[in-house]
């Protein structure tokens, strides 16, 4: 008679939690991303938010070969998302990246030891934190005329055309319109570094992130700047109002802010090691 081979379950981790806060709340009894419930795993002043996975399907190759299916990712991943901003409305939590599986319990008890500071001060740093994301974007058409009537090289140089000798006057216009051009990244710049002064004393840490196209936004304007901001959620009343407040000013100069969270801190917990 054939044996059946039985490979005990793997873990999956979505992330850790301060221990103490388990005090005031209770982690939520819902499903884990292999249809087994969630479970938590003390370690002194840690607790490893952790689910069952069947060893077979979440085993690293099968993962590996599972990321080329478009419909198995998005499922998992907003599984993901949505589990840990579950967990992140209850308690301070130190978001995993997706698919953190450990082989057996012991694994993942060796990585809570070995990075046992790390995490316990990450945590700390970010209780009563959260996560916001700021986009701006840059009309161009608008800030060309801006920089047209307001730059004063620019408008120096506009008003000395006209009194030019004809054949000057083309070559002069072409040296304009290269000027105004050349001054949209440099008063973006300025402009973001304006907002980023008057931003930071609401804020504990920001995070740069990559400028998007227009393929990947699909709107008609630029992006000028992605950037994640920390806000102590005491300051987030302050820090929404100077965000209102910038939005009025820059407007004019055709710039849109698209403020969205409160997030998960993902982008300010990258200092961790996520060991297998």
């Amino acid at each position: 008679m054939a044996s059946t081979r039985i490979v005990p379950d793997y873990l999956y981790l979505y992330g850790v939690i301060l221990a103490e806060e388990l005090q005031d709340s209770e982690v939520p009894s819902i499903m884990g991303i292999d249809g087994e419930l969630i479970k938590i795993k003390i370690h002194k002043e840690l607790a490893a938010i952790i689910t069952p996975v069947n060893a077979d399907s979440f085993s690293q190759q099968q993962i590996d070969l599972q990321l080329k299916d478009p419909e198995w990712l998005k499922e998992k991943a907003f599984h993901h998302h949505e589990m840990i901003s579950v967990i992140h409305k209850h308690f301070t939590v130190l978001p995993m990246s997706f698919c953190t599986v450990f082989q057996n319990i012991d694994n993942l008890e060796v990585v809570l030891h070995e990075q046992y500071s790390d995490l316990f001060d990450k945590l700390l740093s970010l209780k009563g934190q959260q996560e916001w994301n700021v986009k701006i974007y840059s009309n161009k058409e608008k800030t060309l005329s801006h920089i047209q009537f307001h730059h004063p090289p620019v408008v120096e140089l506009k008003e000395k055309i006209p009194s030019m000798p004809k054949g000057k006057q083309f070559i002069m216009k072409k040296k304009l319109e290269q000027l105004i051009a050349s001054q949209v990244e440099l008063e973006q710049a300025k402009w973001w570094q304006e907002i980023n002064n008057e931003l930071t004393p609401y804020v504990t840490a920001a995070n740069y992130r990559k400028i998007w196209s227009r393929e990947v936004t699909e709107r008609t304007d630029d992006m000028m700047v992605n950037c994640d901001f920390l806000v102590e959620i005491e300051a987030a009343p302050r820090f929404f109002h100077k965000i209102q407040e910038l939005r009025l000013i820059y407007e004019e100069f055709g710039c849109t802010f698209q403020l969205t969270g409160p997030w998960p801190p993902y982008h300010f917990s990258k200092t961790v090691k996520e060991t297998l």
